[in-house]
């Protein structure tokens, strides 16, 4: 079974590796070719490294028997100032392999765990409306909150926020 355990700044390029990779699988068809083309492994690594090293973020990371990461989760504030969600997932990415094991709800729920312990007691998650990761979150209690046009490299993309009142339940 997968460790689940917080990340460090040495997790960058495995973190980044997940998130470029998980991308291309997840998004292909979803957001144009050539946005998912011109990722990069190592522009990831180094935001990943920025964001590890700050504080602002909790990013737990799930590692295989032989210590490769295969999955991360990265959550903290809610970033757009909403008056009622004060937590917020920002990413959960697995590698496609490891997706449907129930990783994702071990990874959410340690993030939960820290958000709590944080003093927060609602979260808020953006997901692409065409994202099929959208069952994940309602079968997490998650409610359909919000919808927004993002621009994203020349794009429009159609979001959807679900949100917990009580990130309890998740537990």
């Amino acid at each position: 079974m997968e460790k689940i355990r917080e990340a460090r700044v040495e997790d960058a390029e495995g973190i980044a590796r997940v998130h470029v990779d998980s991308w291309r699988t997840t998004y292909r068809g979803l957001m144009a070719d050539e946005v998912l083309d011109e990722l990069s492994y190592e522009r990831r690594e180094q935001m990943w490294v920025g964001i590890l090293s700050g504080d602002k973020n909790f990013t737990f990371v799930a590692e295989d028997e032989a210590g490769r990461i295969v999955g991360f989760i990265d959550g903290g504030p809610e970033r757009e100032g909403d008056p009622v969600y004060k937590g917020e997932l920002y990413a959960i990415y697995l590698l496609e392999e490891c997706q449907g094991s129930g990783l994702g709800r071990r990874l959410t729920r340690a993030l939960v765990e820290k958000l709590i312990e944080a003093g927060f007691s609602t979260m808020l998650v953006w997901v692409l409306v065409t994202n099929s990761a959208r069952h994940f979150y309602e079968a997490l209690g998650g409610q359909l909150v919000k919808m927004k046009k993002d621009e994203r490299d020349g794009y429009t993309l159609d979001e959807a926020a679900y949100g917990w009142l009580d990130i309890h339940t998740i537990l």
